[in-house]
């Protein structure tokens, strides 16, 4: 099951490198509120995976209300993005925070890495044809109980340390990022690659 675990994460980091909503949000939230805040939106980023591959592994997509399901989240993504995209153009709080506000602005990354990763429409394919093609491969017991649970949270466990990488990278290099991109223009780009993402879906799904 170790082995399972491992190479799971491994496929889970790489499949995590590309521009997506989540990872952009990661750098933004860094890059604005600090480590503490990227750190908690990369946990909410992450959990969304742990869900659909262990669906996944139990051959949910090959069920003929997966489309609908696929269509659904397609759907429900369309509005997140555009909603994140808006509030990417928003710039961060200044001054001191109340005391009775702290445990929600704390753990607001956390609730938005979560839906935002939650309506990925991506997740339950990807992760179906892995389990697919491991399970060909004869990488995959499947006599053993815990072989969906090591593939599950192996998905997870890489997803969340592609996006504790960037909250470090992006908390290291602040200093060059905003002295080549400052934190307006950073906040203008993230949020119309938002706003692209979501017009992008919704041509997907009407085209």
């Amino acid at each position: 099951m170790l082995a399972l675990f491992l190479l799971v994460a491994v496929i889970s980091f790489l499949g995590s490198l590309h521009p997506g909503a989540v990872n952009l949000a990661v750098v933004q939230t860094t890059l604005d509120r600090g480590r503490r805040a990227g750190a908690w939106l990369a946990l909410g980023g992450s959990l969304p995976e742990i869900g659909y591959s262990f669906g996944s592994a139990y051959g949910l997509s090959r069920l003929g209300a997966a489309a609908g399901w696929i269509s659904a989240l397609q759907l429900a993504s369309i509005p997140v993005l555009l909603g994140a995209g808006l509030l990417a153009f928003r710039p961060p709080a200044r001054g001191p925070v109340p005391v009775s506000g702290r445990f929600s602005r704390a753990s607001s990354p956390f609730w938005r890495g979560l839906v935002l990763a939650g309506t990925n429409p991506q997740l339950l394919p990807f992760w179906s044809a892995v389990w697919l093609a491991l399970s060909s491969a004869m990488l995959v017991p499947m006599a053993a109980r815990s072989g969906p649970w090591a593939f599950a949270l192996g998905t997870a466990a890489g997803a969340f340390a592609l996006l504790i990488g960037l909250v470090w990278l992006a908390d290291r290099y602040r200093s060059r990022l905003f002295r080549s991109l400052n934190g307006t223009h950073l906040r203008r780009l993230t949020g119309l690659t938002f706003v692209g993402l979501a017009l992008w879906q919704a041509f997907q799904l009407w085209a």
